[in-house]
């Protein structure tokens, strides 16, 4: 079994849990009771020459640990400052140790729009992220039928969140290259095997035809990279362990 549908299977199993301590029915509700605002994830990382989306996480299957004093809040406040566009949350708790309640601490302290990056397999996670604060979600095509990412789509909208379809070969980006308001994610890490590379962004950029904001996931470690990827029509850089090691 892949570390991908392992993640899967216990998102699935915790999500029993979740559902027993707050049914989605209470969640709708309190949604219907805040006025929450519409995302501005999308345009926020719009017209740019070139955007970060500054990605917190404290750990990852594929590196472990990546930081010992992990504090999301001073991590927002630091990306904030050097020019991030929009920040990437982790919220999967026991692969890449992350939680809800970063996502809501940081949403407190920052400006920034904040796209929640967990493993969406269940309509109840989408009224999740709204009512915690998210901007955006992260659909992940591999893991999703064609059926389920129309009908969260459709969820998204209604909320008024925008959404990122992250897609890792040319079948999946077909599979998606119809949704004309999706962000497109090209994740450079095969989440089966957890191999990098940076080529596959270009490669599926130049046979993308449509005009969705196309963004590049994983693998960024330098500016030789950002630059390397503008060479090839890409401007929007999601990037995560380099900035949280402050090595980038």
């Amino acid at each position: 079994m892949s570390i991908l549908q392992k993640i899967v299977d216990n998102t699935r199993t915790k999500l029993i849990n979740k559902k027993a301590e707050l049914p989605l029915e209470q969640i709708k509700i309190s949604l219907g009771g805040i006025n929450l605002p519409k995302s501005r994830f999308k345009s926020n990382i719009s017209n740019q020459d070139e955007v970060i989306i500054a990605e917190i996480k404290k750990a990852s299957p594929s590196a472990g640990v990546i930081s010992d004093d992990f504090d999301p809040v001073k991590k927002a406040k630091e990306y904030e400052a050097f020019g991030a566009s929009a920040l990437s949350i982790l919220t999967e708790e026991d692969f890449f140790m992350g939680s809800v309640k970063n996502l809501k601490d940081v949403k407190e302290v920052t400006s920034l729009p904040i796209l929640r990056k967990d493993f969406i397999i269940d309509e109840y996670q989408i009224y999740e992220s709204k009512l915690i604060g998210a901007d955006c979600i992260l659909l992940i095509a591999s893991i999703l039928s064609d059926q389920q990412i129309e009908d969260f789509i459709k969820i998204a909208e209604k909320l008024e969140l925008d959404y990122l379809i992250e897609v890792h070969d040319e079948i999946e980006l077909k599979r998606v290259e119809h949704f004309k308001d999706a962000l497109i994610g090209v994740n450079n890490r095969n989440l089966k095997t957890f191999e990098v590379d940076l080529d596959n962004s270009v490669r599926l950029r130049n046979l993308f035809k449509q005009k969705n904001i196309f963004v590049a996931e994983s693998g960024i470690k330098s500016k030789e990279d950002i630059d390397y990827l503008k060479k090839n029509n890409l401007r929007v850089f999601l990037i995560g362990e380099s900035l949280m090691r402050n090595s980038f």
